[in-house]
C-alpha cells in the first residue's frame, strides 16, 4: 500500500533532514540567535541544534515545538517551510 508516494514502512526521506536543517538555521539567524542561545532557551543541547542544522539528526515533534516557541514561529509554520524546502530541493548556499 502506498500513500503520497511512500510505502507503508518508515522510508527515509533523504531531503527531509536537509530541509529541516535549512529552515531551523534560517529561522535562528533571522532571530539573530547563536546556536548556543537557541539551545539554552529551548532546553536542547547545542550539539543537537548543530546536528539538526547540518542534517545529521532527526527533529522530534517535541524539539520542533521547543524551537518554534523560542524563535516565535508556530510549529505548523516551520513544517510549512520544511515542506516547501523539500519541494524545491537542495540549493547552493547564498553565503559567501
Amino acid at each position: 500500500m502506498q500513500a503520497l508516494g511512500y510505502t507503508c514502512r518508515m522510508d527515509i526521506i533523504p531531503e527531509l533532514a536537509w530541509a529541516v536543517g535549512k529552515v531551523i538555521r534560517e529561522a535562528r539567524e533571522a532571530s539573530e540567535m547563536t546556536q548556543g542561545q537557541l539551545a539554552g532557551f529551548s532546553g536542547l543541547s547545542e550539539s543537537y541544534i548543530s546536528l539538526l542544522e547540518h542534517g545529521h539528526k532527526n527533529l522530534t515533534v517535541n524539539g520542533l515545538v521547543h524551537i518554534g516557541r523560542v524563535l516565535q514561529v508556530a510549529p505548523a509554520e516551520l513544517m510549512h517551510r520544511i515542506d516547501a524546502e523539500m519541494e524545491n530541493g537542495p540549493q547552493p548556499s547564498s553565503k559567501k
